[in-house]
């Protein structure tokens, strides 16, 4: 293996795959990246054995020039070194030593692994994606849900979002069984039904390191993994076992009330609340109640700490007005940030029932649903 590459190439192509490479993995080879070369394209995998990051680097001749065809895999430290130096870079392989030289005598040599040794990737037929959509739509839809995903392995499919299709519909929920995020589109179609539960955190990864501007496909051939795409980007990530809990049940039908509110100034008031209600309980997020009569009235009152209340003024409201419920400032905070809507419908259904967080303009269908809790006053 022998070639040239622009080291701010190689740097840029090394960063978007090194988020799932971990350089104290318990399988030694899986600290390093995986890098194959040919006359036409530089391909390099990170991996930690549950997600995959590939990467396709075209040789043009310019910025990429190869002499001899190879395969290896790297050591971590590759990545530093790119970063570090603004030059043209030359990399050459002899048995399991690889020399990096740049300008007139500088050189590192680094161990390599054996690249037969490095777990090989599932397949896919790259040809006809499951299913297309916008990279912008795609972010709205996990900002919308991931967040509410449980970060506990007691029930393992619930630390997942589940992504169903219909002929027409697309839907996105994740709850932790307290909270939970659900959106529809009628964006994305499919020409056959589909359903899967993918790791929150995974695709909270991807939607980071994609670049939303482009186009994502999605290729769903395996029972058990799932690849998505974003030009010469690929993902591969595990799809969790088991059935889904049904959600449909747990959305209310009617509300005795409906309150229209400013979204920021409600987050910014809870934002300033949480402080002192998450006192109580280690940081947590804290219990708040909220009021409403004639205003909406957000109070906790900690008899270690002390009390503190914020009144924020709604536009309208229809039904019921005067009311009291106690809930997560937490779990409302993160509702609030997962939108993106001037005004919130806050929707009330009664004592120790759930309540519904929705956005006032949105070209999708949202919701918020968080339980309350119970408090003795």
């Amino acid at each position: 293996m022998h070639f040239k590459i622009n080291s701010q190439v190689l740097a840029d192509s090394l960063k978007k795959i090194e988020k799932v490479v971990n350089p104290k993995h318990t399988i030694p080879i899986l600290q390093g990246i995986s890098m194959e070369v040919t006359q036409e394209e530089i391909i390099l995998i990170g991996s930690d054995s549950t997600e995959s990051f590939r990467y396709h680097i075209p040789v043009d001749g310019e910025s990429v020039e190869v002499f001899e065809c190879g395969k290896a895999v790297l050591p971590k430290q590759v990545c530093e070194i790119a970063k570090k130096l603004k030059t043209q870079l030359e990399l050459k392989l002899e048995n399991f030593n690889l020399s990096i030289k740049y300008g007139k005598k500088s050189e590192f040599t680094l161990n390599t692994f054996d690249y037969e040794e490095y777990p090989k990737l599932p397949k896919f037929n790259i040809d006809k994606p499951s299913l297309t959509f916008k990279g912008a739509d795609f972010g709205v839809l996990i900002k919308r849900t991931a967040y509410a995903a449980s970060d506990s392995e007691t029930r393992p499919i619930l630390t997942g979002v589940n992504m169903s299709l219909e002929s027409d519909c697309m839907t996105l929920v994740a709850t932790d069984s307290h909270r939970l995020g659900q959106i529809k589109s009628t964006k994305i179609t499919t020409e056959e039904p589909m359903s899967l539960v993918i790791p929150a955190k995974a695709l909270d990864k991807l939607a980071k390191t994609f670049d939303l501007q482009e186009d994502i496909s999605v290729y769903c051939e395996s029972n058990n993994q799932v690849v998505f795409r974003s030009g010469q980007l690929f993902f591969y990530t595990r799809v969790l076992e088991g059935n889904y809990p049904d959600t449909t049940r747990l959305m209310p039908n009617s509300f005795k009330s409906e309150m229209k509110i400013g979204r920021k100034e409600l987050l910014d008031s809870l934002d300033r609340i949480s402080g002192l209600a998450s006192g109580a309980d280690n940081g947590k997020g804290g219990v708040v109640k909220l009021f409403v009569n004639g205003a909406a009235t957000i109070s906790t009152h900690q008899s270690q700490i002390g009390k503190g209340q914020e009144v924020v003024e709604y536009e309208e409201l229809n039904g019921e007005d005067n009311f009291t419920i106690s809930f997560s400032a937490k779990y409302l905070i993160d509702a609030l940030k997962a939108v993106e809507s001037d005004y919130i419908l806050f929707k009330y259904q009664g004592d120790n029932r759930p309540f519904i967080i929705t956005p006032t303009d949105s070209e999708y269908d949202e919701t918020q649903l968080i339980l309350p809790v119970r408090t003795l006053t």
